[in-house]
């Protein structure tokens, strides 16, 4: 399948690339948790970072697929970012750029302009 951006709104692309940059951090969090040693907690910590990479991953490819119902789950991804990574802003500022992934996964996926994009015909 070929990458086409063009034949896409700008609020697909940047809802899935910010949706895959937290994904890939999920990764990299999953796999230093692993590493970590520190027993049975850390694994289990890892494992839910990993599955949590692989349920916002899969949202931004169904959404560059252009599965109608894979905007659901990338909207409330990109919440449960936001929040989650605005309650530790204040105290650790380098996590507001993933608070900012998560408003760009969010509306990006939220907007009008995707929702007429998925309801289109394909062959249209």
């Amino acid at each position: 399948m070929p990458l086409i951006v063009a034949s896409r709104p700008s609020g697909v692309v940047a809802s899935v690339a910010a949706t895959l940059a937290l994904a890939v951090f999920f990764v990299v969090m999953a796999a230093l948790s692993l590493t970590a040693g520190h027993g049975s907690l850390s694994g289990g910590v890892g494992l839910a970072l990993a599955l949590w990479a692989v349920l916002v991953g899969a949202s931004a490819v169904l959404l560059w697929r252009r599965s109608r119902w894979s905007r659901g789950p990338a909207v409330a991804a990109g919440l449960l970012h936001v929040f989650a990574f605005g309650q530790l802003a204040f105290s650790a500022p380098p996590a507001a750029l993933g608070a900012l992934l998560g408003v760009v996964g969010a509306v990006g996926a939220a907007l009008p302009s995707t929702q007429a994009w998925l309801t289109r015909s394909s062959k249209a």
